[in-house]
């Protein structure tokens, strides 16, 4: 039997880490390791250039253009965040979305609340209360001064938050969220921002994921960074996710082994028909995208005990005691993953 777990997919290669959990047939994906390993590497770079414009789409099918101001503060939140620890590209993906819907990405003043914040470089001037700049901070809420929120790299690293930030956790940055990267990317730029409206962030996801894109150049050659690469073009969406899948399982590249795991957990998720009981941890259908964009073949055995009522081998199989995060693959890139076979290496 083939007993080892999927930890890590990169651009250029497949690691099977050493064994932290042991199963039956197939492999077990540890999604929270591919977390670690392969989604919070801080190792974006910004380009030399900033273009001069970027077009992109909401996912409720408007289109806005960026001028060259509103893609260099984009630029300031990126390097920012690959400069705090922790953060990868989820946590600037979602910083980008948070400024994108607060600000539309501009410095902006707020000249009745405060006066003086005239006196400081912005692009427009807002009304919000006495909320200031990217990510629309209040001084009120001690997010700080207005002399330090009028400061972009103070604003994109109260953001972030964590251990060397400047809010030191009261108010919460990004990083002072528990389990904010379990979150989706929208709920938890709403953790953060704790907005009156908080449907609003999750549709600047395209938006932000083409900023991201467009300026951190194109996709780089070594390991480490195309890595990164992968992970930034990677939706953080279950529905997005399950539908790349569904396309694949048209396309007959996609199989189940049981006909109801596809209909009732991947089709159903696509659809958003997704029962609670059946719905499937973003983190493994990251992981199970990622294989089938890497291999371009993918077969899957056993996925959501909970959701199809098995109990087999329970209860010391993984898909007993954290059958959220289990999965067992069948084959890869059209090849037989039954223990005889090793596993297949580009």
């Amino acid at each position: 039997m083939l007993k080892v777990i999927l930890g890590v997919i990169t651009a250029a290669t497949v690691l099977f880490v050493p064994a932290l959990v042991m199963i039956g047939v197939g492999l077990f994906v540890n999604p929270a390791l591919m977390d670690a390993e392969l989604c919070r590497t801080s190792t974006l770079t910004v380009g030399d250039t900033i273009p001069n414009s970027l077009t992109a789409t909401t996912t409720a099918g408007a289109t806005m253009t960026l001028d060259h101001t509103q893609l260099g503060r984009a630029a300031t939140i990126i390097s920012v965040g690959t400069r705090t620890a922790g953060v990868g590209t989820n946590g600037v993906l979602i910083a980008l979305m948070a400024a994108l819907t607060e600000s539309r990405l501009r410095m902006l003043a707020n000249t009745t609340a405060y006066p003086k914040s005239e006196g400081y470089v912005h692009d427009g001037d807002g009304s919000d209360h006495d909320s200031l700049g990217l990510f629309q901070m209040r001084p009120a809420a001690g997010w700080g001064s207005v002399a330090r929120l009028m400061d972009p790299d103070y604003q994109a690293a109260a953001f972030y938050g964590g251990p060397a930030g400047p809010n030191h956790g009261s108010p919460r940055g990004l990083l002072d969220i528990p389990n904010w990267d379990s979150l989706s990317l929208g709920a938890a730029a709403q953790a953060v921002e704790v907005s009156a409206f908080p449907g609003r962030y999750t549709a600047f996801e395209p938006v932000a994921r083409s900023i991201l894109s467009a300026l951190t150049g194109p996709a780089p050659t070594d390991g480490a960074q195309a890595t990164e690469s992968v992970c930034s073009m990677l939706s953080g969406n279950a529905q997005q996710l399950a539908q790349t899948l569904v396309e694949a399982h048209t396309k007959g590249t996609f199989t189940t082994l049981v006909p109801a795991m596809y209909t009732q957990e991947i089709e159903a998720t696509a659809n958003g028909t997704v029962t609670t009981k059946c719905q499937v941890d973003t983190r493994v259908l990251q992981m199970l995208v990622l294989v089938l964009n890497k291999f371009g073949r993918l077969g899957i055995s056993d996925l959501g005990r909970r959701c199809l009522g098995s109990s087999l081998d329970c209860p010391s199989s993984p898909h007993c005691h954290i059958p959220d995060l289990a999965v067992d693959f069948t084959s890869v890139g059209g090849q037989v993953l039954n223990g005889a076979v090793p596993a297949p290496h580009p």
